[in-house]
């Protein structure tokens, strides 16, 4: 009896292993399909500050900062030194991390 019982609660937890597997294996179907949606739908800069944002970390800086402004020149050019480092370390820190 005692040995029927232990092949009935093991039949049992796998039964409900086998449940938790396929529910984890369903929602990852559904996550993929998001993720793969996300990737057609959004351009490669906006991928990455979503990414960023659900790591907890701010939006990448954009504007003056943003490489796609850029131009090239072999012209020195005036900056101010202080806020373009205050911006740098903070695209690395949580937004609350630094006060402006």
């Amino acid at each position: 009896m005692a040995k029927e019982l232990e092949v009935l609660e093991a039949a049992l937890r796998i039964a409900r292993l086998e449940a938790r597997v396929e529910a984890l294996e369903a929602a990852l179907l559904r996550r993929s399909d998001e993720l793969r949606a996300l990737q057609r739908l959004l351009p490669g800069r906006e991928l990455l500050n979503l990414s960023r944002l659900k790591g907890g970390l701010p939006p990448l800086a954009s504007g003056s900062y943003d490489l796609d402004v850029w131009r090239e020149t072999t012209q020195l050019t005036t900056a101010n030194v202080e806020d373009t480092l205050r911006d740098l370390w903070q695209s690395l820190t949580p937004a609350t991390a630094i006060p402006r």
